[in-house]
């Protein structure tokens, strides 16, 4: 039984060590918001195999792929269970399409398509010059599939050994369990690829295995793209027919993450609902039974008012759980007015991408939570320091990156098929 209807959810924030364990800050960081009253954490920015953690276009992220790292997911469960908490793991199968490639280790995906994201799909605060071509990834093979299956299996299993209360599989934004989804990215001739059934099949055979080796009390989630809004794309109602046959494999709920890596504008929306608006929670509401998930509503009048009206069963708090810590416990006192508000300028985004520790622009406190107030810095950050604020100021000016924009456009040469999104067979000429 949940304490309210509000979850934190999945983000790459959890502050592990250089080799992927659990520290001090990460147990700091979900203490203060498992104090500050949510019902539910989902930890995100953690992988479950091997190939996962090589490719992983990030650094540093929760380790869940081998044993030597129990004692740490143990620690930060039951530090969770002692405040009331339930903790889901979000087990990474793998970054695919937007992995990062060695000469030896190519990226997999579904079929053969890599990611174009056009300049003007990225978010508020996030400025790239002429967008952004990721390497073109090859199809992933049969044995590759079903050997991701097996280490994410025996991950989720480790993650229940570790005392947590379930998992929750992430084939949501462009990665490699997205690709299988839906036609425009995956147009194998396989077992894998076609059908409705066979597109969903690497996440039933995932959920069925993990239901039939961990019980019935074992929490199974599905983040699951509610819909591509990209020309070409899946609707609502194609990734809703996904989200029904993975239910009969033994789903638990369905989190929604709507648009994905092309569209990431959509995904960080600047205002509340647009994932009602545009029709996606309805779309799901029909095909499922499970408890639906709903991400992008900040305003808890809103976020209210969407599960009132039978939108989705519980609201997912990611960057508004980063901004105020006590969040929900503001709500259920009600004290909305007293929240610190998330700006939506993706501060926080915008240094993950550049490899720096997580921030926030409006609490001061986030990714220092194991530090006493006032305290002196690790040396090594305070010699950093002053190179990233310099950084996301230069980055961060659409000025300055408009003009570099103009600049690059002016240099290019017309495009021709290499760096371009590969062309489906069916559609070749």
């Amino acid at each position: 039984m949940l304490a309210n209807r509000m979850v934190m959810g999945p983000m790459a924030v959890t502050a592990p060590d250089r080799e992927g364990r659990v520290t001090d800050q990460t147990l700091a960081f979900f203490e203060a918001r498992a104090r500050g009253g949510v019902g539910m954490i989902i930890v995100g920015g953690a992988i479950g195999t091997q190939r996962g953690w090589d490719e992983a276009p990030f650094r540093p992220i929760l380790r869940m792929d081998r044993d030597e790292f129990l004692p740490g997911l143990r620690r930060l469960g039951d530090a969770m269970h002692a405040l009331g908490v339930p903790l889901i793991a979000e087990v990474s199968t793998a970054f695919g399409r937007m992995g990062v490639p060695t000469a030896d280790r190519p990226l997999i995906s579904a079929s053969p398509l890599n990611v174009v994201i056009p300049e003007s799909r990225f978010p508020r605060g996030l400025h790239v010059p002429g967008g952004r071509t990721t390497p073109m990834p090859q199809e992933a093979s049969v044995a590759e599939i079903q050997a991701y299956e097996r280490e994410t299996i025996e991950s989720s299993l480790r993650m229940q050994r570790a005392g947590w209360d379930g998992v929750e599989l992430p084939a949501h934004m462009s990665y490699f369990l997205a690709s299988f989804l839906a036609p425009r990215t995956n147009w194998r001739a396989d077992a894998y690829g076609g059908s409705v059934p066979n597109r969903a099949r690497m996440l039933a055979n995932m959920v069925r295995a993990i239901r039939e080796r961990a019980g019935p009390r074992f929490v199974i989630g599905l983040r699951l793209v509610s819909s591509d809004q990209v020309e070409g794309g899946q609707s609502s109602e194609g990734y809703a027919a996904i989200a029904r046959e993975v239910e009969a494999a033994g789903l638990d709920y369905v989190a929604l993450s709507q648009g994905c890596y092309e569209t990431m504008n959509v995904g960080l929306s600047v205002r509340d609902g647009t994932i009602i608006e545009d029709g996606d929670a309805a779309a799901f509401r029909q095909a499922v039974s499970v408890p639906l998930l709903l991400p992008g509503l900040h305003d808890p009048v809103q976020a209210a008012r969407a599960i009132a009206q039978g939108h989705g069963d519980l609201v997912m708090l990611a960057r508004p759980l980063l901004a105020d810590p006590e969040y929900p416990r503001k709500v259920v006192q009600g004290r909305v007015a007293d929240i610190v508000r998330c700006e939506r300028d993706n501060l926080c985004i915008r240094r993950l991408m550049f490899n720096m520790p997580v921030r926030c622009s409006v609490n001061p406190r986030m990714g220092l939570e194991s530090k006493a107030p006032g305290s002196l810095g690790d040396p090594k950050r305070l010699l950093a320091a002053p190179l990233e604020y310099a950084v996301l100021a230069l980055t961060g000016s659409k000025t300055l990156m408009g003009l570099a924009g103009k600049l690059l456009r002016a240099r290019a040469t017309p495009p021709g098929p290499g760096p371009q999104e590969a062309v489906p067979p069916k559609n070749r000429t």
